[in-house]
């Protein structure tokens, strides 16, 4: 499974300020309709927050856990996992990271399952052979038609 890592500098930059109030060439304001209470992605997902970080899914490999290529994962590095969440993890000595679901183990204590049935999971008993990088708080999918 590959991800990559984004860069701070992918954060979405503030608007400039002939988008926030837009008029046609009679001078008649463009934004008729309702208006929001300053609704912010940022805010909402946390960029910004220290912590925080921004993953592109790069491959298939994620399907079965619903999750495309070209989405984007937002991750939390000091949250505490917790069983049913998705978590960035590598194990020692592996140069990649994956993408697991936190679940119980039906014999007791918790595993890291993978989205594909046929790669095993990772049995948690010795937590110094596994880095857990972060938990996954949001997914962002494109679902828009790609402009030309």
């Amino acid at each position: 499974m590959s991800l990559t890592f984004l860069t701070g500098t992918e954060r979405s930059q503030p608007l400039p300020a002939r988008f926030l109030n837009p008029v046609d060439s009679d001078g008649v304001s463009l934004t008729s309709g309702p208006t929001g209470s300053g609704f912010s992605l940022d805010r909402t997902l946390g960029l910004g927050a220290p912590g925080i970080h921004g993953l592109l899914v790069d491959d298939d490999n994620l399907l079965g856990f619903g999750i495309y290529p070209g989405d984007r994962l937002i991750v939390d590095r000091s949250a505490t996992p917790v069983v049913d969440q998705y978590l960035v993890v590598r194990p020692r000595g592996c140069d990649e990271y994956s993408l697991r679901l936190l679940a119980p183990d039906p014999r007791g204590g918790l595993l890291l399952k993978a989205a594909r049935p046929s790669i095993p999971s990772i049995v948690l008993d010795d937590l110094g052979s596994i880095e857990i990088w972060g938990a996954v708080l949001w997914v962002v999918s494109y679902v828009g038609r790609k402009q030309p």
